[in-house]
């Protein structure tokens, strides 16, 4: 709660004055537009301390619409209401009630802004949008006092509208989304079209304490002529250097692009989609879905996803389909961005996401029209539409064989899982020395088992392989006594292969899981990368559900535990930051159960297991470790998980086999 007494110390002294707008014309406005969910009401403290922190003088004006909570923990903020804070020359200058209005709503974003324009001109001016993102399908700012309410795509287009009819045209230099996931294609496409210079935002989750202010607002004081460019780096920079203090295990993202250059991006991007929509609508739904699946979703958790892939990964993953127009669009997306800076446990991020459907398929509709961009790029809404469409049409259940046990040395021939999903095909990388995509033939390589891995087997007929996306293995350990069959569930394989052209898919175990607290646990990756893997393992610590956050060094068999985090809340926002673990929590790791009467034909029921409890204490780690057993046997379960190209999975029969 660090400087909440500095804040409400400068509101009892100032609370009394009137606003009055600037008399003369200075340097910079900032507009920030806070929205103040109750969960991010430390963070909300946090931030507007930074900005009296900075002490900025008489060129620069700070104004923040402060709303959307029904209580504040700031001392002078009324909740259930809109509150105007006015800084200046340092201070406070005034808090104003401006009444009731939902902060998700187009018209109280035009009004704000048109008063922040109209009454504080300036040389630059610089528009923030703060609060919980949801990239283009979820937007940003959620009000609770209006039954969480949001700004979609749709709305901020909206109010951006209503500003320039009202004000008989603007200008904006840098417009900023601190907010998880909202650096997307989208919204920059919208900006575009307005008389705005720069955009920032991140592509990936923010850490709970958001921007750092006090930097980049000095540094307009200190050089009241900085450019645009160089202040939007230092807002980049000063972000990156304060999330990686706090945490120098989180991942995270920042980037600025210029939007009249998305203007050209559009171009490209219209062209490329005009190919996908090709693809798509003479029945290559296969293909897309399969290179969908093998891209990393921005900001997923094991319970909730907003669908958001970086743009350049996109590019990559469907230059096969039109590698020309697929390297125009990548050529047009670098010059757009500024700047684009991400932590060394992500893969490369390009500056810009883009939404393809995967996870939230089915919620499509829900969303759709807040983000219906067809007036602006109708080629990529209507493949984004189409797909959705093709994907929610139908279902499919496989009619595999039961897996088999193969014996050691066994050898064989097919493709990984998670890199290839044809036989041969063409991959495209990119090369940003040449500005051009590199040629490979990527395909199938050789296996064999050794006498220390257990591999697995199972044949998919020819005439069902094309509704194949994607293969995993499921271990699990038999529960089962007299009165009850079931069996607890441990986690999903990563090595898995399949031969396209055969139909045969392999599995391949080496021995070896997580273990922690001396038992072992389940674990799901969340974000892997060329440095590093992170993972969740579903626990209750003192009572309450979460996950346990693990971080896997590439190449290490022990991962250390970073905190708990709960992943995505009720309204499917995500939970911005990771709590460290105390001396003394109480850990509870969770399986996923299912039994049933073994008396009786009935079907499986799910339900949850509690491990043996565990009491953190510095050092504990999670590693994995062999779990065969000369003197005691362990008799495990196996069953291959079959992922349709609809979203839909099929488990095959479970077979026992001893470690």
């Amino acid at each position: 709660m660090r400087k909440t007494w500095i804040f409400a110390l400068l509101l009892g002294a100032l609370l009394c004055l009137a606003a009055s707008p600037a008399l003369a014309e200075t340097r910079t406005t900032v507009l920030v537009y806070l929205c103040g969910t109750t969960d991010m009401q430390p963070a909300v403290q946090e931030d507007l301390g930074e900005m009296i922190d900075a002490g900025t003088g008489s060129d620069v004006n700070l104004l923040v619409l402060a709303g959307g909570a029904p209580e504040w923990e700031v001392e002078g903020l009324a909740g259930n209401t809109r509150n105007l804070l006015v800084m200046r020359n340092g201070a406070m200058e005034s808090v104003t009630d401006w009444g009731v209005k939902s902060m998700g709503s187009a018209d109280c974003l035009a009004e704000f802004l048109k008063y922040g324009i109209q009454q504080y001109p300036a040389d630059r001016t610089v528009v923030i949008l703060w609060d919980h993102g949801g990239g283009s399908e979820g937007g940003l700012c959620f009000d609770e006092t209006a039954d969480d309410d949001g700004l979609t795509l749709v709305e901020i287009d909206q109010a951006l509208t209503r500003l320039q009819a009202e004000t008989g045209g603007f200008h904006i230099d840098i417009f900023g989304c601190d907010a998880c996931m909202m650096a997307t294609y989208e919204l920059a496409v919208i900006l575009s079209h307005y008389d705005i210079d720069c955009f920032v935002a991140s592509e990936e989750l923010e850490p709970g304490s958001g921007w750092e202010y006090t930097t980049w607002l000095k540094a307009i004081q200190n050089d009241p002529g900085i450019s645009d460019e160089a202040l939007c780096e230092t807002i980049v920079n000063s972000f990156m250097a304060k999330g990686l203090q706090e945490d120098p295990d989180d991942y995270m993202t920042l980037s600025a692009v210029s939007l009249p250059a998305v203007r050209n991006l559009e171009s490209s991007m219209e062209d490329f989609s005009a190919h996908m929509v090709s693809e798509l609508e003479s029945g290559n739904l296969t293909g897309i879905r399969r290179g969908r699946s093998r891209m990393y979703t921005l900001g997923a958790f094991d319970d909730g996803s907003w669908d958001m892939v970086d743009l350049g990964t996109v590019l990559n993953a469907y230059a096969q389909f039109a590698p020309e127009s697929a390297a125009q669009a990548r050529r047009a997306l670098n010059s757009a961005v500024i700047t684009s800076r991400y932590t060394d446990n992500l893969n490369a991020c390009s500056g810009l996401s883009i939404f393809i459907p995967q996870d939230t398929t089915g919620e499509y509709a829900e969303y759709s029209d807040g983000m219906d961009l067809s007036a602006y790029i109708p080629t990529w809404t209507r493949f984004v539409s189409g797909y959705a469409a093709q994907l929610n049409s139908s279902g499919y259940s496989f009619t595999a064989s039961a897996p088999s046990v193969m014996p050691a040395g066994a050898s064989f021939t097919a493709c990984d899982n998670g890199q290839c999903y044809t036989g041969s095909y063409d991959w495209y990388d990119w090369n940003d020395e040449t500005e051009e995509y590199d040629w490979y033939e990527y395909s199938a390589q050789e296996y064999q088992i050794s006498d220390s891995d257990y591999g697995f087997s199972i044949t998919i007929p020819a005439e069902e392989l094309a509704y194949l996306d994607s293969v995993e293995g499921m271990l699990m350990m038999d529960i089962s006594d007299e009165e009850t069959d079931g069996y607890i569930e441990f986690g999903l394989m990563q090595n898995n292969m399949v031969d396209w052209d055969t139909g045969r898919v392999y599995s391949l175990f080496d021995g070896k899981w997580p273990v922690f607290g001396e038992q072992p646990v389940p674990l799901y990756d969340q974000v892997v990368s060329d440095t590093s893997r992170r993972s969740l393992i579903p626990a209750k610590v003192n009572g309450e559900a979460t996950y346990l956050v693990v971080d896997f060094p590439a190449g290490s068999q022990a991962g250390r535990i970073l905190g708990t985090n709960a992943g995505y809340d009720d309204n499917g926002l995500p939970i911005r930051t990771t709590t460290p673990l105390r001396n003394g929590d109480e850990i509870v790791p969770v399986y996923m159960a299912y039994v049933a009467d073994a008396s009786s034909n009935e079907d499986y029921e799910e339900m949850e297991f509690d491990g043996d409890a565990i009491f953190w204490q510095e050092g504990l780690t999670v590693t994995f470790e062999d779990l065969s057993d000369d003197e005691e046997p362990m008799e495990a379960m196996f069953c291959f998980v079959l992922n349709d190209i609809y979203g839909d999975y099929t488990m095959s029969e479970i077979i026992s086999f001893i470690i």
